[in-house]
């Protein structure tokens, strides 16, 4: 997320109209915010740190960074699910999401809204007042098309969510298969998108799709760049996007799995932190970013957006 002031000073003049002195002063200043997770070896969060246990680096340049506490910070998050293709066969998992996902809005005001999508995006709610009939809409499901435009929906969530306010994180839950199937879009402007956004997004891909490690985590994507600098992979777009943003890629094999899976990302986003800074060198384009602890007693595994594109 980003976040851009500008200031203008308009010219003096004299009493008969004549322009005795021209001051213009322009002053930008851009907040990068960094949503960051960081764990133990054995996988469990780690909390109490303060902002002097962190370093970030923006294309490897050290910066001042602040730390603000994510207790009742306010969400916006959109649920995307898959209606076509492999997923017809795993819409029925989804009758005890309802709970799992208010959990995750928490007690602050945050807004929900919920898309749907085979070879087309439809939206079924966008962030009404109360959240209600979450359990009908996710348990009334129709079955879509042999389509799966992962790229298309996630492009439709992020401009959702650029209409909300400024100071609510922003998330995207995806349940879908591993690979696109479909999207007009493409993969860079896809991940353009995230970095310009500054969205986490969380993906859950089916178990009969996905192919991963044992620990139900998907493997990092191998990581190649575009002509513009943002990183991507040929590994599958799921993963792709989840990586890219700072999120996750999760598999999962029926309906009490999908679930347990949801819960753990539940804690995983109550239990970041949120690390902010104004950029020293703010050039246009892909900027990289680089978040570590320092902690010479002990290694972590930290998740963190991985760039950030400035206009």
């Amino acid at each position: 997320m980003l976040a851009m002031f500008v200031l203008v000073a308009s010219a003096s003049s004299t009493q008969d109209g004549d322009v005795r002195s021209t001051q213009v002063m322009r002053s930008t200043s851009t907040l990068v915010i960094v949503p960051t997770l960081v764990r133990s070896q054995s996988g469990e969060p780690v909390k109490d740190l303060d902002a002097d246990h962190f370093r970030l680096t923006d294309n490897g340049q050290e910066q001042n960074i602040y730390l603000e506490q994510v207790e009742n910070q306010p969400v916006a998050v959109v649920v995307l699910i898959q209606t076509g293709g492999a997923a017809s066969g795993e819409l029925e998992n989804y009758s005890k999401l309802d709970s799992v996902i208010e959990s995750i809005l928490g007690a602050s005001p945050s807004k929900l809204a919920l898309v749907s999508f085979d070879s087309q995006v439809r939206q079924i709610w966008a962030f009404p007042p109360r959240v209600d009939g979450l359990d009908y809409a996710l348990t009334h499901l129709a079955v879509g098309d042999s389509g799966a435009a992962i790229r298309d929906a996630i492009g439709y969530g992020i401009n959702l969510l650029q209409n909300q306010p400024a100071h609510f994180r922003r998330i995207i839950l995806l349940l879908s298969q591993q690979q696109d199937s479909g999207s007009k879009s493409n993969s860079t402007d896809i991940l353009r998108d995230v970095a310009r956004s500054g969205t986490t997004i969380y993906s859950f891909t089916f178990l009969s799709d996905a192919v991963g490690t044992k620990s139900g985590k998907i493997k990092p994507p191998h990581r190649t760049s575009d002509h513009a600098g943002i990183p991507s992979s040929t590994d599958g777009t799921a993963a792709e996007v989840a990586v890219h943003s700072g999120g996750e890629n999760v598999r999962f094999d029926g309906e009490n799995d999908l679930e347990q899976k949801m819960s753990m990302v539940r804690d995983d986003i109550r239990s970041c932190y949120i690390l902010s800074f104004r950029p020293s060198s703010p050039s246009l384009g892909f900027h990289t970013i680089r978040v570590r602890v320092l902690d010479q007693t002990a290694r972590f595994k930290i998740l963190a957006r991985r760039g950030y594109w400035l206009d």
